[in-house]
Order: C-alpha cells, then structure tokens, then sequence
C-alpha cells in the first residue's frame, strides 16, 4: 500500500517560513498513477514518488521572503504533483433516474452522491464557509421548495413551504441570507430571507419575470439577475438587496441567463442564446462594458458558476451529445476540460468549499495531467521545485543519462548576507548535463535549454528568489572542468546588489535561453531582478 511520508528536519523549516501556508500540514489529493516502486513523499505542496528511498534527498537550497527552493535529487523520480486547496464542484445528475445532487473534484475524482430519492434536485449553491448547500427540491405533482443542508448531504432542512415555486437560492456575502426567486405571487420575483427561512422580502418586483440571482461577494454586495422587463427578451441587471440602485448591464438582441458574479466582484458570467440559436458562454463588467465571449461551440454551454479564485469556470455544456459538466480556462487560450462523462444528464453546476487536490501533474506517465494533459516529463533523476505561501510556483526537470546518475551533485551555491531580492543559486554536477526543462505552465510546451552540444559536466542555475522563474543558467564544459585538480568549480561573492559568479564558462544562457557569451566567459555578475553581465 502506498502511504505518504512528510519530511522532517531542515526542511520543516523551509515549510514553516515559507512553504505553502506558514506550515499548514497538506493532505494527498487523488492518488497518482499505481506503479512500483518507492513511497510518496510530502514537499511542502508537492507529493513526489522516487523509484527508490535509498539515495533520495531532498535539499533546501535557500529560502527566501517570496519562496522556498528544494533540489530533488539522487533517485529516479517516477511521480511529482503538486497540491491546491482547489474547489469541489456540486452539481445535478439523472444518472441514478432522478435528478440528485452529486459533488465531484475539479478534475472528476473523488465523486459522491449527496441525496439520493423520489424527489429532483436542481440548482445547488455552496455556502461562503463551504459548509453547507442550498437547493431546490421538487417531489412528483409538488411545486418546488428551497432546501438546505450540509456539505456531506445531512441535516436536511426546508426552508420554503409554499404552494407556488422557489427556486435558485444563493447565498450572502456572510452566510446569513439565502437571495432566491419565487413565483408565490403568480410572477417570477426576487426575494431574500435569512438563511433559517424567516423574513422573506421581494425586491426588484416588477409585472415582468425577474429569474436566478446571484450575489456577489463584493465590499459593496449586488443581486445579479435576468429578467425579461425590456421588450421581452432577457437581460442581465443587478440591485442591492435593500431594493436600491437598480442597474442595467446587458442590452441586446439576444437572451441573456444564469448570470454568476465572478470572485473580484466586477464581473459578470452569463449564457447567451441569440434567436434559436445554442447558448454561449460570455463576461461582462457589472457596469455593462468589455464583453467577452469565453466559448464558441456548436453545442449548448450554459449555467456558468466561477472558481473561488477566478481561474476556472464551469458549466454544463452539450458538446459531447449530451450535457456533462465542463471546466474551462479564464484566459487564453481558454482549454476547456471535460469533468463528467456520463450517459445522463450532468448540469447546473456550482464550484466551493475547497479542499486539496492535484493541481498539476509535473512529472508523470503523458495524459496523467488533468484533463489528460502531458506532464512535462515521464521521470526525472533530478529537479528544482518552487513553492510560497500560496502554494507551488515553479519546477525545473535537470535531465542527465541514465548511467550517470551516479555522478550527480546538487550543491547550494550561498553566498554571505544575501539581499532578499538576490538571486538563489544551485550548482548541478554529473558526467553529463543533457538539458534544463522548465515549467510553462499547463499544457504548455517546457521551456527547454539544451546543453548536449556543450558537454557541460556542471551547471550552475540562478532563480529569481520572488517569481521562483530561471533567470541565468552558466554552462561549464567538460574539457575545463577542475574536479582532477579538487579545484572548485565555482566560486561566488555578494557585494554591491549584485552576485558575482567566477568560473570557466562555455556558455553564459538568459532567461530566455539565449547564449551571452558564445565564445565563453570567466566571471558573470547577476544584478537584482535577473540583470546579467558578462564581465570577462
């Protein structure tokens, strides 16, 4: 049986005064691919699994006001991910031939069943803490009532009971009002009501139909919603729940629904159908301006709901031939990931109460990223990782031959009252230094520093100690290596905010990987901030 060991020591340390959350203790996320060999081992965010515990080290190499820079080195490394405290997904399923609530990882795993019975269940909404959900619930020929309860699917509580539906409840700010729309005037409206049920207050009533608010978690919180009040067609507007500052933000052609307040509290997810057409996921800005569209596709996106930290969203989409939850990018180039892939319906999702999880696969069999993406590499026999308060930064695959593992070196290059902002340096040593790759992010193509055609027999790598970013990498050829003469390879002096670093240099490389001194060089100096000179 796999089990994860933490380490201890020196590096808890590192952890305490820089690493992933001043010391919280992480728990493993999904387990990695099966495979022999050694444990898992626990690197502050990073879960790594060395073919091997004999010979495996795991060094500090500085740690600085931004992160904390760890060498892996002296075993294969077979698996290396690193941990998140990443958000769940809530969602509604037909999978079990009615439509229950299910909550899953951002990635599929770790699904459950949180109600299970006679009834359907739509529109669930985590709680601000996490701790509880609230949903409509619909028995067979009832109108529909809101319903609370925890996270794990208990202390299932009513809190609607009338005889005309209630529906789309989401939550305040502080957790203590439930926003949600009713039709117990025979029109759909917005109401808020404490989260226990009592004092129920409508606002925004009008003749038209007012449908799905979302509140926002802003210093100034607003009710989105879509109504359909202007010429019949549905747009977005927002209001804050005393019933005051009534705002427009969309006016179009098309049906505007299911808007979502994205976490920095400006800016507002929607669906949009034009005419007959699919629906679209877009953007906006509470105030109406920069609409973007985030999806583009044949097939139906709909009901957007954001990750705590922005970076994701999810919505239910009928791409794949039938409705399955999705996971998309916030940026460019906006790679979606397919989360459910069952027959029924999966829809109406809603993303919080985080819990830790894989967030990348680094090192690992290709696909076993999430989302089937490719790791960087299948193994490594040595590597940098970079981690701060907020989890992992930065990794760089140091690729030696097999044969010549026997060789490697990992050195801390330390030099005497370093400045905060100097950079962090890491002499790497072996019979051979294939090449250097470095993390561009998920599904990106490592940057790569091929270092073959130089037959460096070291390699001395200097990070940016804020970014945790490569910012110089000095190749040391074979033919000028000293180790016959017990000479030292490098020699290092801080003085004057800069680094100066003496040696015999075949290659002085950037950040961007381009060579400074092709005909080779004797002393480089590296300023703050990854300014490099070559002084001779």
């Amino acid at each position: 049986m796999t089990r994860c060991l933490l380490v201890t020591g020196l590096f808890a340390l590192a952890i305490t005064l820089a690493g992933c959350g001043g010391g919280s203790p992480l728990a493993p996320g999904p387990a990695p691919p099966t495979a022999d060999g050694g444990d898992l081992v626990q690197v502050g965010p990073m879960l790594v699994r060395p073919a091997s515990a004999v010979g495996f080290s795991v060094e500090p190499l500085r740690i600085t006001s931004g992160c904390a820079f760890i060498a892996l080195w002296g075993s294969q490394i077979d698996y290396l991910a690193s941990q998140a405290l990443l958000d769940r997904i809530v969602f509604t399923s037909s999978r079990d031939g009615y439509s229950d609530l299910w909550a899953c990882n951002l990635d599929g795993s770790g699904l459950t069943q949180l109600t299970d019975n006679a009834a359907d269940e739509y529109r669930a909404q985590w709680s601000p803490d996490g701790a509880r959900i609230v949903f409509d619930r619909r028995w067979a020929t009832a109108d529909s009532e809101l319903i609370v309860m925890d996270a794990d699917g208990s202390s299932i509580v009513a809190l609607t009971d009338n005889d005309q539906h209630d529906t789309s409840g989401t939550w305040s700010p502080d957790g203590r009002r439930i926003a949600f729309e009713s039709y117990r005037t025979l029109n759909w409206e917005i109401y808020t009501m404490y989260a226990d049920g009592s004092d129920p207050q409508y606002l925004a009533a009008t003749t038209a139909a007012e449908r799905w608010p979302d509140w926002s978690h802003s210093s100034d919180p607003l009710i989105c919603f879509s109504s359909d009040r202007a010429g019949g067609n549905y747009e977005i507007y927002t209001v804050r729940a005393d019933d005051t500052g009534l705002s427009t933000v969309t006016n179009t052609s098309g049906n505007e629904y299911h808007p979502a307040w994205h976490p920095n509290g400006y800016l507002i997810g929607f669906d949009r159908q034009v005419g007959t057409g699919d629906h679209d996921i877009l953007d906006i800005n509470e105030g109406g301006s920069n609409e973007r569209r985030l999806s583009n596709h044949p097939g139906n996106d709909r009901n957007p709901a954001w990750s705590s930290d922005g970076r994701w969203f999810a919505f239910d989409s009928h791409r794949a031939g039938n409705y399955d939850i999705w996971l998309q990018d916030t940026e460019e180039p906006y790679r979606a990931y397919r989360v459910t892939t069952h027959a029924a319906t999966d829809e109406q999702p809603h993303l919080g109460s985080p819990t830790m999880q894989t967030e990348r696969a680094l090192i690992g069999p290709p696909g076993s990223d999430w989302g089937g993406l490719d790791p960087i590499w299948s193994s490594a026999y040595a590597g940098v990782c970079v981690f701060d308060d907020d989890g992992y930064r930065n990794f760089v695959r140091i690729g030696i031959y097999a044969g010549d593992l026997g060789s490697l070196e990992v050195t801390p290059l330390m030099v005497t009252s370093p400045s905060t902002s100097s950079p962090v340096g890491v002499l790497v040593e072996a019979n051979e230094i294939v090449n250097l790759r470095e993390d561009a992010g998920r599904g990106e193509e490592p940057t790569v520093w091929d270092l073959d055609p130089l037959d460096a027999g070291a390699a001395v790598l200097y990070f940016d100690p804020m970014s945790g970013k490569l910012v110089s990498v000095l190749a040391v050829d074979d033919a000028s290596y000293p180790a016959a003469t017990g000479a030292p390879v490098v020699s290092v002096a801080a003085g004057g905010g800069v680094v100066t670093v003496a040696g015999v240099f075949s290659a002085v490389f950037d950040a961007q990987g381009r060579n400074l001194a092709p005909a080779g060089a004797a002393r480089v100096a590296l300023g703050d901030g990854g300014d490099i000179s070559v002084l001779q």
